[in-house]
């Protein structure tokens, strides 16, 4: 009995994608944001990336505990990203985050935050 032959061919690995510089920002605003309802980052600090809305709803969840497990990006547009997530609360709950992020002169900044029940 004969083998089958087979043709190898060298390759070139294709080099990997560099990331998404857009996504890793929104990333560290929105982990930043949840460390901010968790209690472990002052509000204060992200005032220039909060709108007067957006800041509104974080300050209603303060104290409430979060741990941001995994996140979804959606990019609508160059200058806006929407994002949704799963966190956890100290007492073990599971709950969905929703918020939007939207470049305004020089940064990213949260124009809409929800914690959902």
């Amino acid at each position: 009995m004969s083998s089958p032959h087979r043709n190898v061919r060298a390759t070139t690995p294709t080099p990997p994608t560099p990331p998404d510089q857009r996504a890793t920002t929104v990333h560290h605003l929105l982990t930043a944001v949840v460390e901010a309802v968790d209690g472990r980052r002052p509000l204060r600090q992200l005032a220039a990336h909060l709108t007067p809305p957006a800041a509104a709803e974080v300050g209603r969840a303060l104290g409430q505990g979060a741990r941001l497990n995994r996140m979804r990006v959606c990019r609508i547009s160059p200058e806006v990203t929407e994002l949704s997530a799963v966190v956890s609360t100290r007492t073990g709950r599971v709950r969905a985050l929703a918020a939007r992020m939207e470049w305004s002169g020089d940064r990213w900044r949260c124009t809409a935050f929800h914690l959902l029940p």
